[in-house]
């Protein structure tokens, strides 16, 4: 995957692993507007939502005819964030209205066939849905350290809907964001939590520093830690009864993509 990040999939989607990126995100929303993946074909599309086509070196946002301004707005400003942060800002963007597809798209989706029709209704349902379909955790194993993740994790919820506060997340520490209703669980990795030793030296959550602030971040987690921040993944999916075909996503502090950070109120 591109932009540095370790993902690990229970059940390849459609343009996973290994080849060209061709991924779909439904955009869907009035005022809580969240970006899913979905599976690559015409039949996710509706004409009441927004809709990004990863094709890795271009990237369309597809408005359907019946899409709100704001589904709209958050649609281009995702895909830029996906260009700027993951292609390093050489990807093109086009933007493309409902029934004007152009062939590279056509090429990849098949002919357009008579879509779902959307309604406003769906968006307010689609805002009530999107605020509890997330929960953040701490995660931590028996010993309190991650490459040590062997046994029962110990989870506790730091908070249960978003958005949530990137304060909640701190360098010394293991996070899980539970979005299994929407397919998908982040296991973040603090840039401090892999060089702690056995059950000491862990900071304290209210004074340690945020990903953007800390000199180490980015840096790619060995193999080892991330076998046991997977290990972490799977337990929660387990735990809350998800789908098994629900996508895990690791993420080393400092290479959070826009699809995680959409679930904060800022980013810094």
């Amino acid at each position: 995957q591109e932009g540095g990040v370790d993902s690990a999939f229970r059940t390849p989607r459609p343009g996973a692993g290994a080849g060209p990126v061709r991924r779909l995100y439904q955009v869907k929303g009035k005022k809580r507007i969240r970006a899913s993946e979905r599976d690559l074909g015409w039949a996710s599309f509706n004409t009441g939502d927004c809709f990004i086509l990863d094709l890795g070196q271009t990237l369309f946002v597809w408005c359907g005819a019946k899409c709100n301004a704001l589904e709209r707005s958050r649609a281009q400003e995702l895909a830029a964030s996906i260009r700027d942060g993951e292609r390093g800002g050489k990807a093109r963007l086009e933007i493309v209205a409902d029934g004007e597809e152009p062939p590279e798209m056509l090429q990849v989706l098949g002919p357009r066939p008579t879509l779902q029709e959307g309604s406003p209704e769906e968006d307010v349902v689609a805002d009530q849905r999107n605020a509890g379909a997330a929960v953040l955790y701490k995660a931590r194993p028996p010993r309190d350290t991650v490459s040590d993740a062997t046994g029962r994790m110990d989870l506790s919820q730091v908070a249960s809907s978003s958005p949530f506060d990137q304060n909640l997340l701190c360098s010394d520490d293991c996070f899980v964001l539970d979005n299994g209703a929407g397919g998908k669980v982040y296991v973040w990795k603090g840039a401090r939590d892999g060089d702690r030793d056995g059950e000491g030296g862990r900071g304290d959550g209210a004074t340690s520093q945020r990903g953007s602030d800390v000199p180490t971040a980015g840096r790619r987690a060995n193999e080892e830690e991330r076998r046991a921040a997977l290990a972490v993944a799977e337990e929660v999916i387990a735990r809350m009864g998800h789908l098994p075909r629900t996508q895990v996503e690791i993420l080393p502090q400092g290479r959070e993509t826009p699809l995680f950070k959409q679930f904060f109120a800022s980013w810094k």
